[in-house]
């Protein structure tokens, strides 16, 4: 046990992450908790590439992601089979990232999404219908 163990004094992580909370240039996942920090001097405004906030929520793109395809699996009518929810999670991934950079080529996106590139431009088709 450490002396500083119960007499109220911060250990030095404690007074580390007290130092990190108060950093403008640091963003924390609302969802992973994951923390994404500028290098001193290069210092940008906004979230980094891919994150993106709401409210006071900051989201990484790895949760974003995660909360694309969890939203299309809450959606999916009852008693949809696995396979069918997959398909569905596949989908809105699939829109999600056309949505994310919708210049980005149908290549790029497939490879992310690990699904074919006609999946893709099937989904863009659907969305510019839209």
């Amino acid at each position: 046990m450490s002396s500083t163990a119960g007499s109220g004094t911060k250990s030095p992580a404690n007074k580390k992450a007290s130092r990190r909370s108060r950093s403008a240039h640091e963003f924390h996942c609302a969802r992973c908790g994951v923390i994404s920090r500028w290098m001193p001097g290069h210092e940008r405004r906004g979230p980094p590439a891919g994150w993106t906030k709401k409210g006071e929520l900051t989201y990484c793109l790895a949760c974003r992601r995660a909360l694309a395809t969890e939203s299309a699996d809450d959606y999916a009518p009852e008693g949809t089979s696995r396979e069918d929810r997959a398909k569905l999670r596949v989908q809105a991934l699939i829109e999600f990232e056309i949505k994310r950079d919708p210049d980005r080529p149908n290549g790029e996106i497939a490879k992310v999404v690990r699904c074919s590139v006609p999946a893709v431009v099937k989904a863009r088709r659907k969305l510019e219908s839209v």
